[in-house]
């Protein structure tokens, strides 16, 4: 039912009951993103080579969203590092994500609720079958605290939720927390993750930290 990392990302910030969030707007637009890149670097359409992103294909059925990334990456005539196109394509990160979520809301997982508020149009999305975000949690805990036996699309995802610092999502305390981490740490550091994710997933890192970092700044900078 869940065909990438991009869905599960989503389905995993989602609130389990309200038509919010459970991160930042900042890791939500950039760990989208990299969810994106890491989709792309699983299924072999981009590598990283010195430090920067090579496509390898275009040929992608993951989404539209995947589709127009990795064109448009295709099309540049500069070779850029992961944090550089995260930035570039941050300015429509929401566009992507819409994307993702009408594919979930086909297959009856989210729903998206059309607003307006003085003639500006927006939309918000709620889970409509919970069970979906509890079974991919319930795995990955599985994963961590269980030793279950890992797939692709599982480590990729775990990796994510390093890169973004996402613990509390699928621990239920300070304890599990600190095994998280640690489990966490070991997984990276093994041969188990593909060397082009691994390389996507500290650059996203770098990513996160410089999003915070200047979202502290500009809202200091408000404020005063």
């Amino acid at each position: 039912m869940i065909e990438n990392t991009a869905e599960r990302f989503l389905i995993l910030i989602q609130h389990p009951e309200k038509c919010r969030f459970i991160v930042s707007e900042q890791i939500k637009n950039v760990g989208f993103l990299g969810a994106i890149f890491l989709d792309l670097s699983n299924s072999k359409n981009l590598d990283i080579e010195n430090g920067r992103i090579i496509v390898k294909s275009v040929d992608v059925d993951l989404s539209t969203s995947h589709l127009i990334v990795i064109e448009q990456i295709a099309k540049s005539r500069r070779t850029r590092k992961i944090k550089s196109w995260l930035n570039i394509f941050s300015i429509k990160s929401r566009k992507y994500q819409k994307d993702i979520f009408l594919g979930l809301e086909k297959k009856g997982i989210i729903r998206i609720n059309h607003k307006r508020f003085l003639g500006i149009k927006y939309y918000n999305t709620q889970l409509t079958n919970p069970t979906v975000r509890d079974n991919v949690i319930s795995e990955l805990r599985n994963i961590i605290f269980n030793e279950a036996v890992m797939n692709a699309e599982n480590l990729i995802i775990l990796g994510l939720i390093e890169a973004c610092k996402m613990y509390k999502i699928i621990c239920r305390d300070k304890k599990e927390i600190k095994v998280c981490k640690r489990k966490l740490g070991e997984i990276l550091k093994s041969d188990l993750i593909a060397q082009g994710v691994d390389k996507v997933i500290k650059e996203m890192q770098v990513a996160i930290i410089g999003a915070v970092v200047a979202s502290a700044v500009a809202s200091t900078t408000s404020s005063n």
